[in-house]
């Protein structure tokens, strides 16, 4: 799956739409900071009313709606373009991101690409809940970012959930030059390079786990890499200035919280530290060299650095690793945590019960994360099946199903004929692909709901057997 390939989709929608609305310069000429020194809390209540007065409900959403648990890298999430905001409402934009990072992290973040020419203009804009009442969250989400700002979340999360950030400068350069958060790459690098042989090996992970996984897992997760309390002190202090030079980016406050959050559960050496020889998509190895993408996990706390082939960079901060956010209405009880396989199986089944086929085709490497055991809310399957894609019904021959696919109903002893035309769902991506996902001589059929939605029914009739 191609991030990059859904962001330029996403942007050149945007930038279509505001072509046809005369709305180009507004794109590109973003309002400077105000210079007000009002409070986040502040700046949201008047960016709320200037947005209600021009008639923007698209911006809001109430408080538990399942788009506050969502996050993605790079697909924009929710509520109107800033773009196609106000002057008014556009300054009180940019303010308020001011307001939320702190200097450092405005270099960065208003820095790294598509935000240093666009600013906050290439994102969506949304409201969960009103900054009048005690809870509230701002989210801000466009290309390489995820940004949630303001608000005291009744979950204790850190920041309210997870932040988002990267930059494709350096692209599939080793050493990312140019990069905005390079300084966090190299002290990265240098945390592992100092490690002793033996800690060093036992560090070193053959495949990444997929980027966007960075739910919380509580006492009985399992980490890849080596205990930190295992480390020496002076590689315990490398761990902790990385994390200081990730939390820095935001306004002090937010820090704070997050160090609370972590000194709650542990400090730096209930972490876990682990960089790996090549991403979850594959790609160049690390090998003999220093590793682009690291992780710092602990029971309440996941930092995912994938510096390869460009940034993407998560992380996620609980009060309580056993209590993870979770938003929205519960559809179901899941028994035991799922992921990879089972939740393509688990969409598979979905799909072919909403459009009444026999078969169905997800691809392994679109799981976007990993469902827990226990009560799941609607929050969970939007934040699982974040791409937001429709199912559709694709017919193709025998001759024409790729080898994953084969390799599926292979495994089910099922025989295909060469000659033979099977109907199956699938989502809209792979539809939209299917000569580069091997289904050469495949057509499109018929396009359903979203998968998100009919994966919350499916679970609400059938839980997750």
């Amino acid at each position: 799956m191609s991030p990059t390939r859904r962001q330029v989709l996403a942007l050149g929608a945007g930038a279509t739409a505001l072509a046809a609305f005369g709305g180009v310069r507004r794109l590109f000429v973003a309002p400077e900071p105000s210079g007000t020194d009002a409070s986040v809390d502040e700046l949201a209540v008047q960016l709320a009313a200037t947005l209600r007065e021009a008639g923007e409900a698209e911006a809001f959403v109430p408080y538990d709606h399942p788009w506050r648990q969502v996050h993605n890298r790079g697909v924009p999430i929710a509520g109107p373009w800033v773009a196609f905001l106000s002057y008014k409402a556009r300054q009180g934009v940019v303010d308020l991101v001011h307001a939320s990072l702190s200097e450092r992290g405005r270099g960065r973040v208003l820095g790294q690409q598509f935000m240093d020419l666009l600013s906050p203009q290439a994102c969506k804009l949304l409201f969960c809940g009103d900054p009048n009442d005690p809870h509230y969250q701002v989210v801000l989400s466009g290309p390489h970012l995820v940004l949630r700002l303001g608000g005291v979340n009744r979950e204790g999360v850190a920041f309210g959930g997870p932040q988002v950030w990267g930059d494709q400068r350096g692209n599939e350069i080793v050493g990312l030059p140019g990069n905005a958060y390079r300084d966090q790459l190299e002290l990265g690098q240098a945390l592992f390079q100092g490690l002793s042989p033996a800690t060093r090996a036992a560090a070193r992970v053959a495949k990444a786990p997929v980027q966007t996984r960075i739910d919380v897992q509580g006492e009985n997760g399992r980490f890849d890499g080596v205990p930190v309390a295992e480390m020496t002190a002076a590689s315990q202090e490398q761990v902790r200035g990385i994390i200081a030079s990730i939390l820095d980016t935001y306004a002090e406050p937010d820090a704070a919280y997050a160090w609370e959050c972590i000194a709650r559960n542990g400090g730096i050496e209930a972490f876990h530290a682990a960089d790996y020889d090549i991403d979850h998509q594959g790609g160049r190895r690390a090998g003999d060299g220093p590793s682009q993408i690291f992780r710092l996990e602990s029971p309440a706390a996941v930092f995912h650095w994938r510096g390869e082939p460009h940034l993407h960079a998560f992380l996620n901060v609980a009060m309580d690793g056993e209590q993870p956010l979770s938003v929205g209405e519960v559809v179901a009880t899941n028994p035991e945590p799922m992921e990879a396989s089972a939740v393509r199986a688990l969409f598979e089944r979905v799909m072919a019960g909403a459009m009444g086929t026999e078969l169905a085709y997800y691809p392994e490497i679109s799981v976007a994360g990993r469902l827990r055991a226990g009560p799941i809310r609607t929050g969970d399957l939007y934040n699982l099946e974040s791409w937001v894609n429709r199912i559709v019904v694709v017919e193709a021959s025998g001759a024409d199903l790729a080898g994953p696919f084969r390799a599926t109903l292979a495994a089910r002893g099922e025989t295909i004929a060469d000659a033979t035309h099977y109907r199956f769902a699938t989502d809209e991506w792979v539809a939209g692909n299917l000569a580069d996902m091997g289904f050469g001589g495949g057509r499109s059929l018929e396009t359903g709901p979203l998968l998100r939605d009919a994966t919350i029914e499916y679970v609400r009739q059938h839980g997750f057997g």
